[in-house]
């Protein structure tokens, strides 16, 4: 776990109880407003899983994920035969047992970050099988910040990461002290 994540996780913990207090107040009324908060629910829920159910390299590809989403970004993906050209990214969630899930364009992603190991380029992920069967895909329409990747400097630490791209290995070499 990073430094903030406990104050993340405190915060995201507070607010679930505020919607599911609410959602209990609201269990009569029929109403499509009382399904958003439901929804809400489950969103805080998942950014929690983020932060506790899943790999740092997933982690880390799911926050860039997320800041492509937030920041009007694309991602395109190959996958066995499916080849979905960039889009814009939908959904992104992790539900129990680090089952990830994003939704771009026409297609829904998923895979068990326990079955995956990652190779890092600047512009892409690869994901693959622990027995190299299957390989997944992603490419960004923007690169991996160097902030994000010193974030995230225990990367290079992680039995799932298999290849780090020289380019985001000199971010981490050349970080403060």
């Amino acid at each position: 776990m990073l430094d903030k994540d406990q104050i993340l996780l405190e915060g995201f913990e507070r607010i679930f109880r505020v919607l599911d207090n609410e959602a209990r107040n609201l269990k009569d009324v029929k109403s499509i407003h009382v399904e958003r908060v439901r929804q809400w629910e489950r969103e805080i829920r998942a950014y929690a899983r983020i932060l506790e159910d899943i790999s740092l390299p997933a982690r880390l590809i799911l926050e860039h994920i997320l800041e492509l989403k937030y920041k009007s970004g694309q991602m395109a993906v190959e996958a066995e035969n499916i080849i979905q050209g960039f889009s814009a990214i939908n959904d992104v969630r992790v539900e129990e047992f680090g089952l990830i899930k994003i939704s771009t364009g026409n297609i829904q992603l998923t895979w068990r970050d326990e079955v995956y190991n990652y190779l890092l380029y600047p512009d892409k992920v690869e994901l693959r099988t622990i027995d190299e069967k299957t390989t997944i895909k992603l490419f960004f329409s923007h690169i991996f910040g160097r902030q994000d990747v010193l974030e995230f400097s225990e990367i290079t630490t992680s039995p799932k990461l298999l290849y780090i791209h020289p380019t985001l290995q000199r971010y981490i070499d050349k970080r403060p002290r």
